[in-house]
């Protein structure tokens, strides 16, 4: 049974001051950080190799990209004529950033800007293009359009996800978006009698330079339908849903997967309100995915979560409480969803996420929603990655919310500077998950309680989901686990987060019916949770490698060091 620890309201000299002390006992230094090791254990965390739960997608660590504040324009996009290293006007430092993640999957035009965006307006000579006031109230000159997203997706390596506007633009645009992509050059749709007439959307997009298709097989028909995207009722999106899904081409083997807008937040009556009226037409084959976003924000006199640098130890543990709370999300919806016997599975996709904080931290005025990235991101980033793998039968897509200069940012860039973030790194530690069979994991802990529970949550606009009152306590110890096979064998990867401030914690990790014949441990710490990487500093913050006790059986004895995030990738028997 968990024990309490309950943190006290702290100045943020002493609080700074404890985070240092607490840094000096886990004796970090330059690029090794020794693990602590006691005869006494604080925490046990058992692991369960007989029960799997699910594959884990490689897909819930996909991105996201929009055309808001600094996100394309001096972020992803520069141009070709720019003295800043690029791949026909991408910026390089982007491709390799997201190349080192191994980036799966990357959504765009938005976010809210994509139900003001006509697709069209950025196809064809750029010279011509049409400059537009977008969503955010920023003039876009298009000069980042359809074929520089996918030229970006195929120099990432990863496919594309296309948010289709569904406020602004009538079904027939969405079907012919559709067409312009996958069509194959010269060809029809599969489901038509017409034979002899070559397909001249293919051809125009063969025109405008890629002649190949790019058979884009994810969408998300429309975005935050409740809100942005047209205030619409759970019933009247699923009409337009039905509507502009029903009959559209089909150019490969594999059906489109299509992801209907979900709710905003815990808002469970959208979803059952949503999934009922969609339940009501037996035509539903299309629907693969239901679109989930929740941002961790913070007290009820601002949608965002304070400032990103200027916090204390009760701001830390709030941020980390409200961010746990997906968990919740998830199995709200999931069962809210009541996937009907004999129909596909809809699964979940969590295709925007991450700490939103208030101004004071952007790269510039005009980036708008940019904001820096500290070791609390990291922890928080290692919280919700770890839910979505123990929840690998539920979530098979998610999208932090954004790649660059936007909000969970793994990057910043301005002009020829850049860095990449805290949260770059988990997503790199958490790579061995990958495709890999989630297993149970049990931790016990001693837990964290919320000095700031019975603030309510903001979970976009003016909406709330009630006060804190079923998470008031943070998890000591979290994580998840997953098994792998190799040329060498098995190896099970288990990342853990110790979200205490001050406190190392030790555990007992057992193995049920299982050797251990090596293990070998990656962490991120640093001295004080407000550490961060800026363009001076640009490795302020990076993972070590740690030392672990020698394993004895199925059992290992190891420390997580206060505030950090580890990666253990232990070969089993």
């Amino acid at each position: 049974m968990s024990t309490n620890s309950t943190p006290t309201a702290t100045s943020r000299r002493s609080f700074l001051k404890a985070s240092t002390l607490a840094a000096s006992a886990i004796a970090l230094r330059g690029s090794s950080l020794l693990a602590q090791t006691t005869a006494h254990t604080d925490a046990t965390i058992d692991l369960f190799p007989a029960e799997p739960i699910g594959t884990i997608s490689p897909e819930i660590y996909s991105h996201f990209i929009e055309h808001l504040g600094g996100v394309i324009y001096d972020g992803v996009w520069v141009g070709e004529g720019s003295k800043i290293p690029n791949q026909n006007g991408i910026r390089t430092a982007f491709i390799d950033a997201m190349r080192a993640v191994q980036a799966p999957v990357l959504r765009w035009p938005g976010g809210c800007f994509a139900d003001s965006y006509d697709w069209r307006d950025g196809i064809g000579n750029r010279d011509k293009r049409p400059a537009r006031s977008g969503f955010w109230d920023q003039q876009d000159n298009n000069q980042y359009g359809l074929h520089e997203f996918m030229r970006t997706c195929r120099a990432i390596g990863c496919k594309p996800y296309l948010a289709a506007n569904l406020r602004t633009l009538p079904a027939r645009d969405f079907y012919q978006e559709i067409e312009y992509c996958n069509a194959p050059a010269g060809d029809v749709p599969s489901n038509s009698a017409a034979k002899a007439a070559p397909n001249s959307l293919a051809a125009l997009r063969a025109a405008n330079g890629d002649r190949a298709p790019f058979n884009v097989d994810l969408w998300g028909v429309g975005n935050e339908s409740w809100g942005c995207g047209g205030n619409l009722t759970p019933e009247e999106y699923a009409a337009m849903f039905r509507r502009y899904t029903a009959w559209t081409p089909s150019y490969g083997k594999d059906p489109l997967r299509f992801v209907a807008v979900g709710p905003n937040g815990d808002d469970v009556d959208w979803t059952t309100r949503l999934f009922k009226s969609l339940y009501g037409n037996p035509e539903r084959r299309h629907l693969w995915g239901l679109s989930i976003h929740y941002y961790t924000s913070g007290s009820p006199s601002q949608f965002a979560a304070g400032d990103a640098l200027k916090f204390n130890s009760d701001d830390y543990y709030d941020l980390l409480t409200r961010g746990s709370i997906m968990e919740r999300v998830v199995n709200d919806h999931w069962h809210a969803m009541g996937n009907t016997p004999g129909q596909p599975q809809v699964k979940l996709v969590v295709d925007e996420w991450g700490a939103w904080y208030g101004k004071g931290t952007e790269l510039a005025p005009n980036y708008n929603l940019s904001q820096q990235s500290t070791m609390r991101d990291a922890l928080l980033t290692g919280i919700t990655l770890d839910i979505f793998q123990r929840h690998a039968d539920k979530v098979a897509v998610a999208n932090v919310a954004q790649s660059i200069n936007c909000i969970h940012s793994l990057m910043l860039a301005q002009e020829d500077n850049f860095t990449v973030t805290p949260t770059f790194h988990v997503f790199q530690m958490y790579l061995p998950h990958r495709g890999a069979q989630a297993i149970r994991a049990e931790f016990t802990a001693p837990t964290i309680e919320n000095p700031l529970a019975n603030a309510p949550i903001p979970v976009g606009g003016n909406s709330y989901i009630g006060s804190l009152e079923a998470v008031k306590t943070l998890a000591g110890l979290s994580g998840s686990a997953s098994i792998a096979t190799t040329g060498n064998g098995k190896i099970l990867t288990l990342t853990v987060v110790n979200p205490h401030l001050d406190r190392p914690i030790t555990s007992d990790i057992g193995i049920r019916g299982a050797s251990i014949s090596s293990a070998r441990a990656t962490v991120l710490a640093s001295n004080d949770v407000h550490d961060h990487n800026d363009f001076a500093h640009p490795n302020a913050v990076k993972p070590a490698p740690a030392t672990t006790e020698q394993p004895s059986g199925g059992r290992l004895i190891h420390t997580f060091p206060a505030a950090s995030v580890t990666t253990l990738q232990i070969s089993i028997g």
